[in-house]
């Protein structure tokens, strides 16, 4: 499966590194700044989740939202990966609100392998593939 890191530069040292190296070879991570996603206007093809670094998704929801890349954000699955899972919901999914999977970059490569599987066995309750039901 292959999984979208949406984090700029500028956040993506320490641990993040980690997240990044330690993420299970089993599955794709493709690395993506929001100065590459405003520019592009799109995810890669066959992506099965967006991993949101979370000051990145904060900082830029307001772009996302203005340049209309939300119905594009929206139609997958969010994992979002921050050293500690804050109470308030990220900027534009407060309805939304616990359907996220939080990441800690920390985790060693045994705990990321788990998560993930789990993520992939069972996404964030609510959240329904909107491309398997696609009427023929």
């Amino acid at each position: 499966m292959k999984f979208v890191f949406l984090c700029d530069a500028n956040y993506l040292k320490g641990d993040l590194v980690n997240f990044v190296n330690n993420f299970p070879t089993n599955h794709e991570l493709v690395t993506m700044t929001s100065d590459d996603l405003l520019q592009s206007k799109s995810i890669f093809e066959g992506t099965f989740a967006i991993l949101a670094e979370r000051a990145t998704w904060q900082k830029n929801f307001s772009l996302f939202r203005y340049f209309g890349l939300l119905p594009l954000l929206e139609v997958l699955p969010l994992g979002v990966v921050s050293r500690t899972r804050k109470s308030e919901p990220l900027k534009g999914r407060g309805q939304n609100r616990n359907q996220e999977i939080y990441f800690n970059p920390s985790a060693s490569a045994e705990e990321l392998y788990l998560q993930v599987d789990k993520f992939v066995a069972a996404p964030p309750s609510g959240f329904s593939y909107p491309r398997g039901s696609a009427k023929a």
